[in-house]
């Protein structure tokens, strides 16, 4: 059975350190606000981050936004104790960094399931954002893809991975780092999950990020990690399909089912050869148009 997956245009990266920009984190309008504990936290400042987010998860009022954490990773001192608080405090999702190995997906399942029967909660009420940013993890991605029922999605790292590499330079635009972009798109679609890409490291040029994400939609992308409230604004933007794409999309549909009642498999529409791949291409617009609430029904 196919799984409907939540909308994710957007993903906001915020410290869980900075109590500020947790407050402001709740008008970001990010579908996902990812408060995080890992990279964005000094190392002597994880037990007072992990504090503060569990306060602002309790606190609640995120709207539409689903309150997700960035967890420290397997083999880490503070994983644990990572996980049994937020679970605790009501995230409804954790991003699992570098991972590489489908047992790590598996082990963290596992203590999930832990810390759901300490906190009262559902088991599985908790998904996994699987973060893949090395080259391990890059070449494994279609085994984490498969590792493990709470999965929800692949998300790609590029700065990270980038490091990994050696490479100099982390334009994920080209090269093995858009190689690996890629990559990551396949692993998600071949196992039915929505893939989500990279961060934009630019953030007051408007035009790059949009070129950037406008690049992973292209890619078959479903959502972007974001580091700046303006990158949210041009993500949901352009993962949301316009008015005029709907419009295309619902034309293309309705001569493909009058076509099909007229017996005919293949048309051309405005030049264009119109088949059962187009047409179940142009049906997924509209369902993204549907979840970002473009377009009714």
């Amino acid at each position: 059975m196919t799984r409907t997956h939540r909308l994710r245009r957007s993903l906001l990266f915020v410290p869980g350190s900075e109590p500020r920009r947790l407050e402001r984190a709740r008008s970001s309008g990010a579908d996902t606000v990812l408060f995080d504990l890992e990279d964005g936290v000094a190392p002597n400042a994880k037990h007072d981050a992990r504090s503060l987010v569990a306060a602002a998860l309790r606190a609640g009022g995120f709207g539409d936004s689903e309150a997700a954490v960035r967890v420290n990773g397997v083999g880490s001192p503070h994983c644990g104790a990572d996980l049994e608080t937020v679970v605790a405090a009501g995230a409804t999702a954790i991003m699992l960094p570098k991972c590489e190995r489908g047992e790590q997906l598996r082990q963290i399942g596992d203590l999930l399931s832990r810390c759901e029967r300490a906190a009262g909660r559902a088991d599985g009420a908790v998904r996994i954002l699987a973060l893949i940013e090395t080259a391990a993890g890059v070449v494994n991605a279609a085994a984490l893809a498969a590792a493990s029922p709470r999965l929800d999605a692949l998300c790609f790292g590029h700065a990270d991975l980038a490091r990994d590499l050696g490479l100099d330079d982390a334009d994920a635009s080209h090269g093995t780092l858009c190689h690996a972009r890629s990559s990551v798109v396949l692993a998600a679609r071949a196992h039915g999950l929505p893939p989500i890409d990279s961060v934009c490291l630019t953030v007051r040029d408007d035009d790059a990020i949009h070129a950037d994400v406008a690049l992973g939609l292209r890619l078959g992308f479903d959502g972007k990690l974001c580091i700046h409230p303006r990158q949210v604004e041009i993500a949901n933007a352009l993962y949301t399909p316009s008015p005029e794409r709907i419009a295309a999309a619902q034309r293309i549909i309705e001569a493909a089912r009058a076509a099909e009642r007229d017996g005919h498999g293949v048309i051309t529409l405005d030049g264009r050869m119109v088949d059962a791949p187009i047409v179940a291409a142009e049906e997924r617009i509209l369902a993204r148009a549907r979840r970002a609430g473009a377009l009714a029904g």
